[in-house]
């Protein structure tokens, strides 16, 4: 009985401080080197055979993927950054401003009644300091303020970050760079086929 109790403390001191677990590391380290082996693999091919396909493809550096996989595990410790928050700061798409990941996942938190909540907030705030009528719907006035903040429109926020989802999010952020590996390998292939 002890001893499972020590085991699960040393699982949670793990979970609540990866970065320190030699554990933790070591697995981390596993995939970064599966996935920086893979993409170096594809670059080196790229070299050898004289290409370019012009796909915004690098090679991986292991010890950032390290360090971004234990951000991972990091967030589903207490007091971590939520995993919203992580997917913004390592996956989310370039049109979206993600200088303040924080706040900008505060909105993927939501549901979909603070959703609508925020949009009147907003909405609100925007009517009280104009002067005179506004003539737009509250979702048009949220539409420009988030325009303003993040860069996009608020039908593109709402589905990337209003309607986050965490399954998608964890494939995303483990299987992300596997998934551009594979996407380089058929980018050298199509370029091979019409030289």
């Amino acid at each position: 009985m002890m001893g499972k109790i020590k085991q699960i403390r040393e699982a949670k001191a793990e979970i609540e401080n990866p970065h320190e677990s030699e554990r933790m590391q070591a697995l981390a380290e596993i995939l970064a080197e599966i996935q920086a082996s893979q993409r170096a693999a594809v670059m080196d091919q790229r070299e050898a055979a004289g290409i370019d396909p012009d796909d915004d493809r690098e090679r991986l550096d292991r010890a950032a993927r390290v360090s971004e996989i234990l951000d991972l595990v990091d967030g589903y410790g207490p007091g971590g950054r939520p995993l919203s928050e992580v997917w913004l700061v390592q996956c989310a798409p370039d049109d979206i401003d993600t200088t303040e990941p924080s706040i900008t996942a505060h909105y993927a938190e939501m549901s979909e009644a603070e959703w609508e909540a925020q949009i009147e907030r907003w909405a609100e705030t925007i009517r009280e300091t104009q002067s005179g009528e506004i003539d737009a719907t509250d979702r048009e006035l949220a539409d420009h303020h988030i325009s303003k903040k993040w860069g996009v429109s608020i039908d593109r926020f709402e589905a990337v970050v209003v309607d986050f989802d965490p399954a998608t999010a964890l494939e995303d952020l483990l299987a992300g760079p596997s998934k551009e590996t594979e996407q380089a390998i058929k980018a050298n292939t199509e370029t091979l086929a019409n030289s």
